[in-house]
């Protein structure tokens, strides 16, 4: 009895050291990963025209991952190059709020964006994007931006993607009110008749 006690206590222990053994060696497996993840910089573009944006945001929705997507928002070195160098100083922290804040709201716009598709049995592989619209303005800061309308169809289905673009030292990111619109979203819309 006081055998099978030992051997058994020999196999326990045997058994809960593989398993550390195991898990500390699956940890290190994941650091090296998420290292080598952060160790790629993130693609930045250079879209000199709002069309340009607009037809690589359109593509970045049909790769269906939203990593592809969020590329075309301003990344924290774009946004740091078009602050003074005197704000800066001042007040360094001021670019990584800005940075999050753009990067979080057009983020979460883009998860209800997906969720809205998704209820509506929209895949973006199998739409078409009929054509561009933008209208460009500038703010009280002299900043140029335009509302960019991505007019898209699924077989008899239209429908719109809407956000905000915002011009940065010569170049075109997208900066917020990403959205799905359907016609029949407008308060105002009426349905075609059917002629018989």
């Amino acid at each position: 009895n006081q055998c099978q006690y030992s051997c058994k206590s020999v196999i326990m222990r045997a058994l809960f050291l593989s398993f550390v053994f195991l898990l500390s060696v699956s940890q290190i497996a994941i650091a090296q990963d998420t290292e080598e993840k952060d160790s790629i910089p993130p693609k930045e573009w250079h879209f000199s025209s709002v069309v340009d944006l607009a037809d690589t945001a359109w593509w970045a929705l049909q790769k269906n991952t939203n990593t592809e997507f969020l590329t075309l928002v301003p990344s924290l070195k774009i946004i740091k190059a078009t602050f003074d160098s005197l704000e800066i100083k001042n007040n360094p922290q001021v670019i990584k709020l800005k940075y999050n804040y753009i990067s979080y709201k057009v983020s979460k716009q883009l998860k209800l964006l997906r969720k809205k598709a998704t209820r509506n049995k929209l895949k973006f592989k199998t739409c078409e994007l009929e054509k561009v619209n933008y209208k460009e303005g500038k703010d009280e800061k002299n900043n140029t931006f335009a509302y960019v309308h991505l007019e898209c169809r699924k077989s008899k289905k239209t429908f719109r993607i809407k956000f905000v673009a915002l011009q940065l030292n010569g170049y075109w990111y997208i900066v917020d009110e990403l959205t799905l619109e359907f016609p029949e979203d407008d308060p105002y819309y009426k349905a075609p008749i059917k002629r018989k």
